[in-house]
């Protein structure tokens, strides 16, 4: 984000504003299939074969994304506090944390996250308001940065940062008032476009935008910085806490979502082998000797893609066919009632 320089902020208002056109076109699309979820919706408008490729794909990718999150985490924090520690160590405290919290529901999970948000919500305005300081209003200037087209277009793939709306299409079915999904998604979306907002713009108005590092790095590296007088010392170290606690909380729900998915596919009743055998692949794929920044150029941006490509690619164009199916099939039986009714009509 960052490497935007000066138009970073903008370009968060701009994705965000997609965001909430994309959800509010999920929900519209939603509405018309209550209780279901995208597998069903799949099975509905190409069968079987469809369900399983939807399915299958979704799974790889929430994978991929949250081995992403701990493999960026677990070297993050080799290198800053424990340059002597194996990698292994470090990982397998996020893999073993997520195998205990996937042993219950995905709604306990959720409930967990509602409780951790505002601690972190509430990190980030501290840190936003103790680096007023530090602040260069001059840095968002020129408010297009590198362009229109670095701005608007290139730009676009940001919209990742908003990775959480594909959870909207596996929701309706888990939610106790499925018609309540658009308020929900909008708060959503409006949460998460503030807290990115004010993570961007803190960065952008302390750091030098030439820096090219990740925002969490860049984040901690911001709090280095942070003094609070001699009562008050390594405020970073109070942050890396808040800073495990809420991915430990986060991985939690793609993993879970990916036993739901599998579960589903395969009509398995035990959840808990899938659950062990979902964290040990996610483990696996962690440890993979792959250099820090042969990850972060390649690896990390084939996940971005992915999901543009599975999201908006396949699974929007599901959605509306499957509606425009629908609405086709409503149609021809309407006429055909019309029809028998007119036949009856006339052999009075």
């Amino acid at each position: 984000m960052l490497t935007l320089g000066p138009s970073a902020c903008l370009n968060v208002i701009y994705i965000s504003a997609i965001a909430f056109l994309v959800v509010f076109l999920v929900a519209k699309l939603f509405k018309h299939f209550p209780g279901q979820d995208i597998l069903d919706i799949s099975n509905f408008l190409g069968g079987k074969g469809l369900r399983a490729f939807i399915g299958i794909a979704y799974i790889i990718l929430l994978l991929m994304l949250t081995t992403t999150i701990i493999k960026n985490l677990s070297e993050t924090l080799r290198i800053i506090y424990f340059r002597t520690s194996p990698i292994l160590f470090i990982t397998l405290f996020f893999i073993v944390s997520s195998i205990f919290c996937n042993r219950f529901s995905l709604k306990v999970i959720a409930k967990a996250n509602l409780l951790i948000f505002p601690i972190i919500f509430i990190s980030i305005i501290i840190i936003l308001v103790s680096s007023i300081k530090n602040f260069m209003p001059e840095r968002i200037f020129p408010i297009l940065g590198y362009g229109v087209n670095s701005t608007f277009f290139s730009g676009l793939t940001n919209i990742f940062s908003f990775s959480g709306i594909l959870y909207l299409l596996f929701l309706p079915p888990l939610l106790d008032k499925p018609e309540k999904l658009k308020k929900m998604s909008f708060i959503a979306v409006l949460i998460s476009a503030v807290y990115l907002f004010l993570s961007v713009a803190c960065l952008l108005l302390s750091l030098s935008f030439t820096m090219h590092s990740d925002e969490s790095f860049s984040l901690y590296v911001l709090t280095r910085n942070l003094d609070y007088g001699r009562f008050i010392q390594r405020v970073d170290a109070i942050f890396i806490l808040v800073w495990i606690v809420a991915i430990i909380s986060y991985i939690n729900i793609p993993i879970s979502l990916s036993i739901y998915i599998f579960k589903k596919l395969t009509n398995i009743s035990d959840t808990n082998s899938i659950n062990y055998s979902i964290n040990l692949i996610v483990l696996a794929l962690s440890l993979i000797p792959v250099e820090y920044a042969i990850f972060t150029h390649f690896v990390a941006p084939t996940v971005q893609y992915s999901f543009l490509i599975l999201f908006f690619g396949i699974s929007l164009p599901v959605l509306i066919l499957a509606y425009l199916k629908k609405k086709y099939v409503r149609l021809c039986a309407k006429t055909e009632r019309n029809g028998f009714l007119y036949e009856k009509n006339k052999n009075y």
